[in-house]
């Protein structure tokens, strides 16, 4: 079975005593969690020192270099040996492939009392190896063969990953993100949870429920990458309506500065509902012209959170924040996910005051914003899936989800006539037994005869709806490559 030995990250053993056990509980906590998500079983875990010993019935070393708190994770061989002789001759048949053709050095930590010294590993080790190998260089190796002994058992390591640091997950409370899903609030979210906080995500459906989807479709796989000890949750909030208001009733400078006024205070009446500590923003400083140093500064003292908010993109530009975004892994899908449109793309206020912030957002309906938050929907991220979040009370969708049944309603045209590659004539759908949870998006010419269609499917318990625009949207967005 594989053995690894977790490092945790240098801040950890640096605690008070009364508080380094909370941490490495919970951290114990989170790599558990994470083995079980990659679909095996920690057989036995224990600390040595400033490292835990983790036991597994599957290969976990990569889901263990991405838990919070972890320096670095390596699987080892084990070794119980009886002399320094036996444990050269042991080293030398687990690292012979390490080193072969290669220049090599030694590496060895030992804890506990014995009759050699560090040195002395290091030199026999290498006087067994160096047959193997393309010679010792100690300054330039090409490959480290690394080796801790405590007491008497002795561990190389075969393979090690670096791991994200910080604290773990958890240990540091709860925090509400406001979440879009493109390159900036996934990154917020992920230096939060790097910081002990576990995170749920808010998202507001602006427009298209393309956005909420794509944005579904991050906040699940930054939640199987990274976030592990707890079930995240994505909430959604319908701000349509809202948006709808703030553009015919708000004055055009002040548009996108009134409406993340709103969202402020949309999120801290959930925060305060929901019990978190924080409220967390992929806010950076100047990056956009509502989040200006006077725009901020208006917005909060509008908003009146009752939570802190946290802005830990603040001082990032946006190339450090899609460097970032690389390397957790969700540049791909956050370049997907959309912007939403500027409900004033130009000569916006950089400046804002409360008052005028107060006076725009009195223009708009009592009781609008209570409406749309009480009607916010909650996804389990790890179980939910991304066509859940659309809302079903949208008859018609201007996408097609991943894996949904296509159904051609246009007749006696079937599917011969330009129809979108995969999709079935409505002629050949069941309509006594819908597909399970499978969405089903029906198409025609122009998104008209679907709708009627998409309906009359919902009647009879089907996840059904209607292509925007039919085969006039299927072929722009072919022609878009």
């Amino acid at each position: 079975m594989p053995v690894y030995i977790v490092t945790v990250s240098g801040e950890i053993p640096l605690r008070s005593h009364r508080t380094r056990p909370r941490f490495y509980k919970r951290l114990l906590a989170n790599l558990t969690d994470a083995v079980e998500r990659s679909g095996g079983r920690v057989l036995a875990a224990r600390l040595l020192e400033a490292k835990i010993l983790v036991e597994t019935d599957v290969d976990a070393l990569e889901a263990l270099s991405r838990v919070f708190g972890v320096h670095r994770a390596g699987e080892v061989a084990v070794h119980e040996f009886k002399s320094l002789r036996d444990l050269a001759e042991w080293a030398g048949r687990e690292a012979r492939g390490l080193v072969s053709g290669r220049r090599f050095a030694v590496k060895v930590k030992r804890s506990g009392v014995h009759d050699f010294t560090s040195l002395d590993v290091a030199r026999e080790v290498g006087a067994v190896l160096k047959p193997y190998s393309a010679g010792v260089d100690l300054e330039n190796p090409e490959v480290t063969v690394e080796i801790e002994v405590r007491g008497g058992r002795a561990y190389l390591y075969k393979r090690v990953v670096e791991g994200p640091g910080g604290l773990p997950t958890g240990v540091e409370g709860r925090a509400l993100v406001l979440f879009s899903g493109g390159f900036d609030s996934p990154v917020a979210a992920w230096l939060t949870a790097k910081r002990g906080v576990e995170v749920d995500f808010l998202h507001f459906t602006l427009g298209s429920p393309r956005a909420t989807y794509l944005a579904f479709k991050v906040a699940r796989e930054l939640s199987l990458r990274w976030l592990y000890g707890y079930k995240p949750r994505f909430m959604v909030v319908d701000f349509r309506r809202v948006v709808g208001e703030v553009a015919s009733k708000v004055e055009w400078r002040m548009r996108q500065v009134a409406l993340r006024a709103l969202m402020y205070k949309a999120a801290s009446r959930v925060a305060e509902k929901e019990g978190f500590d924080a409220i967390v923003t992929g806010e950076s400083l100047g990056q956009a012209s509502s989040q200006t140093l006077r725009n901020l500064e208006a917005v909060e003292a509008v908003a009146k959170p009752v939570k802190p908010v946290l802005r830990p993109l603040a001082g990032l530009d946006k190339e450090e924040i899609i460097a970032l975004s690389r390397r957790i892994g969700l540049y791909d899908l956050s370049s997907k996910v959309p912007e939403a449109c500027a409900i004033a793309p130009s000569r916006v206020e950089t400046r804002a005051t409360p008052v005028e912030v107060e006076g725009e957002l009195a223009k708009l309906s009592q009781g609008l914003l209570d409406e749309a938050v009480s009607k916010m929907a909650v996804y389990d991220v790890l179980s939910a899936k991304p066509e859940d979040v659309i809302p079903s009370s949208d008859l018609e969708i201007d996408f097609i989800p991943e894996g949904a049944l296509i159904v051609d309603a246009r007749g006696w045209r079937g599917v011969e006539d330009g129809a979108i590659p995969g999709s079935i004539p409505l002629s050949k759908l069941d309509l006594e037994k819908p597909p399970g949870d499978r969405v089903v998006v029906v198409v025609c010419d122009t998104g008209s005869i679907s709708q009627v269609v998409a309906g009359m499917l919902r009647e009879r318990g089907f996840k059904a709806f209607s292509l925007r625009d039919g085969l006039k949207y299927w072929r722009r967005e072919t022609r878009r490559g």
